[in-house]
C-alpha cells in the first residue's frame, strides 16, 4: 500500500535513517531493536498467504534486496522480519539463501530472525510446503528463523521435534544466542539505571518537539504537481472566500498501521481556517458520496442474455455448468433455491454484450461479496480478487448510444455471506443537476472565489492484506471533481494517498495539484501553508505516476526490466519518478566529478532565480558503459535537499561510492564494478537532467 518508493538506493537510504532513529546512537545500548521488513519481495498481498514469487537472483540482489542490505549492513539493524510469500519456491521463513547466504553471511548480519505472523502456520495451511508444524519447525531452526510470531511452531511442534532428534542442541543455541543477544542490547539484564533510554519518559511522545517535528515532516513531504501561471501560492488579500471540500477535507488520514496521535490533528480545513482567521471566509460542505442513483442493469440491456458459467472452486478451473442467464445477479441466500447452483467455494464468469441506449458518462458499479474482476472489450476495470464483505468497486466508462460492448465479470465466493450484482448510474436525461448528488458542495464551490478540493484514497483501498486493482481514483470522487470544476474553473486539488494515482483528467484541467500523502497529525497545517505561500513546498516523487495500468507488466511478473520503474520504463509517464515543482526557479551550473580511492565526488552550484526562498531536491544518476549485458536506463546514486534564498548560490557535493556503481554478474555471482565511460547526470527529477558529464573509471 504506503511505499518508500520505486527506488532501492532511495529506500534504502530512507529505511537505513529509520533504523538508527529507533535504536539510538548509544555505544552499548540500544534505544529499541528495528526490524525491517518483510524479507523479502512482499509485492502481492491479496495472496501473500502462498504467493511464490519468481525472481532471477539478478533481479534479487540489484532491486529487490539492496534496500534491506543498507538497514542491515549501514543502518546496523539488529532484527529483520521474513515475508509470508515464497521466492523461488521456498517460503521466506525457511529460505535458507535469503537468510543464511544472503543475510548472516553476505551481510554480517548479527540480529535474530523473526517471522511474520502465522506465516510458519501457513507453510502448513497455505502455501501446502509440509505436511505438519513440527517438520515446519525443523525447517525454521535448521533456516535460521529464530522466533515465531505466533504460537504454533515454535513451542510443542519445536519441543517434539528436539525429543524427535531432529533439532539439535547446536540450533537451540544458535536461536537462543540471537535472541539473548538482542536483549542485553536493550539492557534487559542489567541495572536499569546504566541504560539512558531508560529515563525517557512515556510524557515525552506528543511533546512540543514530536509536534513541530511532524510538522516539519509534513512540510518537507509535500509535492507540488502542477501550478498553471503561478495559480498558487493563494494570496488572502485577493480573495474574499475560499470553499474547502471533498472525501479528505475534515478528516486526517493516516493509512494502515499508523496508530491514534496523543494530540489532536489537524484537518487541511482545520489548517486553512487557522491560517486565514478572518481575513478570509472559510465554506465547508461536508463530503457526500453521490453513491445514490445506481440501478442494476436490467435484461434490456444485455440482448443476448449473459452466458453464466459455474465452476467448483474457487479459481474459474475445471468443467462448468452453463447456463444462459437474465442479468448479472447472483444471491442465492436471499433468492428462491437454484440446484444448479454449486455451493462453496464456487467461482462464476458472465460473459455477454452490454447495449446501452444512451451515449454519456456511466458509473459502472460491481457489488460482491468475495472478490471480482471486471472486463469491458477485453480491457479489465476491475480487479479485485480476495476474500472480503460485500463490497462496491466502481469505474467511469464513456458508452455510446446503440454501439454492443462485450462484457466479462469473474467472481467467487469462499464460503458465508455471498453476492454478486451489476450496477450502473447512467447519464441524466432530465435538468437534474448532477453536483447536487454531492451534498453542499456545489453550492459551497459556488459561491467562493476559490476552491480547494481534497481528495485521495484510504484504508479501503490501500491497506495490508489486499492490493489495488486500479491507479485511478475512486468513481465518485472522480465525477465530483468533474463536477466542481463545471462551476468553479479556480480550483487546487490536494491528494491525500500513500503511492500513485493516475490523475490524467485532474493533471489536464485543474490549475493545481499538490501531493499531500499521508501527512501526520500536522498535515493540515502543511497543506495550508504550501496554498498561502508560507512555505514552499519542495518534495519529490518516490516513484513514478504512471497514465494507467496498461503501462505495467504483470502484476505477479517480478522481472523489473520489462519496463518497472524510471530504470527500465520508457514511455511518458504522468509524472516521473524525482519530480516535484517550486514556486521559485532554480538554476543548476559548473558540474565538476572527481575520483577519489574508494568515492566518485559530483560538485556543483545551485542558484535560486526566482522570487522566493525554497529547497531544491538535486538528484545525480548514473548511465553505465556497455557491459554487454542489459542495463537500466540509469540508476539514482545520490541526492541532497537544500535550502536557498532568493537570489542566492549555493555550492553542492554528492559523494557516491565506487562500490554503489555495480551490477550483478549472473555468471561468477558477485557484484561487478563495470570498467568504462560513465555518465554522470544532475538534475531536479529522472527525466530533467539540467548537468551531465562523461567520466571514465
Amino acid at each position: 500500500p504506503e511505499t518508500y518508493g520505486e527506488d532501492p538506493h532511495l529506500t534504502g537510504t530512507l529505511g537505513c535513517a529509520f533504523v538508527k532513529g529507533l535504536q539510538g546512537n548509544h555505544p552499548k545500548y540500544l534505544k529499541a531493536v528495528a526490524t525491517p521488513k518483510h524479507f523479502a519481495a512482499n509485492n502481492e498481498e491479496h495472496n501473500r498467504a502462498h504467493c511464490n514469487a519468481v525472481i532471477s537472483e539478478r533481479d534479487l540482489r540489484e532491486y529487490y534486496l539492496p534496500s534491506f542490505e543498507k538497514c542491515i549492513v549501514e543502518g546496523k539493524a539488529q532484527s529483520i522480519m521474513t515475508a509470508y510469500n515464497a521466492v523461488n519456491g521456498i517460503p521466506c521463513t525457511v529460505n535458507t539463501y535469503l537468510i543464511k547466504k544472503v543475510l548472516r553471511e553476505d551481510w554480517g548480519f548479527q540480529g535474530y530472525v523473526v517471522t511474520d505472523c502465522s506465516a510458519p502456520a501457513w507453510m502448513v495451511t497455505q502455501h501446502k510446503y509440509v505436511k505438519d508444524y513440527e517438520t515446519a519447525a525443523v525447517l525454521m531452526a535448521k533456516a535460521g528463523s529464530d522466533m515465531e510470531c505466533a504460537d504454533n511452531v515454535y513451542t510443542q511442534p519445536l519441543l517434539n521435534a528436539y525429543y524427535n532428534y531432529r533439532v539439535s542442541d547446536a540450533d537451540i543455541d544458535s536461536i537462543t544466542y540471537h535472541l539473548l543477544r538482542g536483549r542485553m542490547l536493550l539492557g534487559l539484564f542489567d541495572d536499569p539505571e546504566k541504560n539512558p533510554y531508560n529515563k525517557i519518559s512515556p510524557e515525552k511522545v506528543g511533546c512540543k518537539e514530536h509536534q513541530e517535528l511532524a510538522l516539519e515532516t509534513a512540510r518537507q513531504s509535500l509535492v507540488l504537481l502542477k501550478n498553471e501561471n503561478n495559480f498558487l501560492p493563494i494570496n488572502p488579500k485577493k480573495i474574499k472566500s475560499i470553499a474547502v471540500v471533498g472525501i479528505n477535507a475534515d478528516r486526517c488520514e493516516f493509512g494502515d498501521y499508523s496508530g491514534t496521535p496523543v494530540n489532536e490533528s489537524v484537518t487541511v480545513l482545520e489548517g486553512i481556517k487557522r491560517l486565514v482567521g478572518d481575513q478570509v471566509k472559510v465554506v465547508h460542505a461536508p463530503w457526500v458520496s453521490s453513491a445514490t442513483g445506481y440501478e442494476p442493469i436490467n435484461k434490456s440491456f444485455f440482448p443476448d442474455g449473459l452466458k453464466a458459467e459455474y465452476f467448483n472452486n474457487k479459481n474459474l478451473e475445471g468443467t462448468p455448468a452453463v447456463r444462459t442467464e437474465e442479468e448479472l445477479y447472483y444471491d442465492p441466500v436471499n433468492r428462491p433455491p437454484d440446484p444448479f447452483l454449486p455451493k462453496a467455494p464456487m467461482s462464476a464468469r458472465w460473459t455477454g454484450d452490454l447495449l446501452p441506449t444512451v451515449s454519456g458518462e456511466y458509473t459502472l458499479t460491481l457489488k460482491t461479496d468475495d472478490g471480482c474482476r471486471l472486463y469491458l472489450d477485453d480491457k479489465k476495470l476491475i480487479d479485485s480478487w480476495v476474500d472480503r464483505p460485500a463490497t462496491d468497486d466502481k469505474v467511469l466508462v464513456n458508452l455510446e448510444a446503440g454501439k454492443r460492448y462485450k462484457i466479462k465479470v469473474e467472481y467467487f465466493d469462499g464460503g458465508g455471506d455471498c453476492f454478486a450484482r451489476l450496477y450502473w448510474k447512467a447519464p441524466d436525461l432530465d435538468s437534474r443537476d448532477r453536483i447536487n448528488l454531492f451534498g453542499e458542495a456545489g453550492k459551497a464551490a459556488k459561491e467562493c472565489d476559490i476552491t480547494v478540493a481534497v481528495l485521495g484514497i484510504d484504508k479501503s483501498i490501500e491497506r495490508e492484506g489486499q492490493d489495488r486493482y486500479t491507479l485511478e481514483l475512486p468513481a465518485d470522487q472522480q465525477e465530483f471533481i468533474r463536477e466542481i470544476y463545471k462551476i468553479n474553473p479556480k480550483t487546487v486539488v490536494v491528494l491525500v494517498a500513500g503511492s500513485s494515482i493516475a490523475i490524467n483528467w485532474i493533471d489536464e484541467n485543474i490549475p493545481a495539484i499538490i501531493d499531500a500523502w499521508y501527512p501526520g497529525e500536522q498535515g493540515g497545517t502543511a497543506v495550508a501553508e504550501a496554498l498561502f505561500g508560507k512555505y514552499n513546498p519542495g518534495g519529490r516523487l518516490p516513484l513514478t505516476f504512471y497514465n494507467s495500468m496498461d503501462e505495467l507488466p504483470p502484476f505477479d511478473d517480478y522481472a523489473v526490466k520489462k519496463g518497472r520503474t524510471y530504470q527500465y520504463f520508457t514511455g511518458k509517464p504522468l509524472y516521473e519518478f524525482g519530480y516535484g515543482l517550486s514556486y521559485t526557479k532554480f538554476n543548476y551550473r559548473k558540474l565538476n566529478i572527481a575520483s577519489k580511492q574508494d568515492t566518485i565526488n559530483i560538485q556543483f552550484s545551485i542558484s535560486n532565480t526566482g522570487k522566493y526562498d525554497g529547497d531544491e531536491v538535486a538528484q545525480v544518476y548514473v548511465q553505465y558503459p556497455e557491459t554487454g549485458t542489459y542495463m537500466p536506463i540509469k540508476q539514482l546514486k545520490g541526492f541532497k535537499r537544500v535550502h536557498i534564498k532568493k537570489g542566492q548560490t549555493q555550492n553542492v557535493s554528492i559523494s557516491i561510492p565506487k562500490k554503489e556503481l555495480r551490477y550483478w554478474d549472473e555468471k561468477t555471482r558477485k557484484f561487478v564494478t563495470p570498467s568504462g565511460n560513465y555518465i554522470f547526470q544532475v538534475g531536479s527529477s529522472s527525466q530533467r537532467i539540467n548537468l551531465q558529464k562523461t567520466f571514465a573509471l
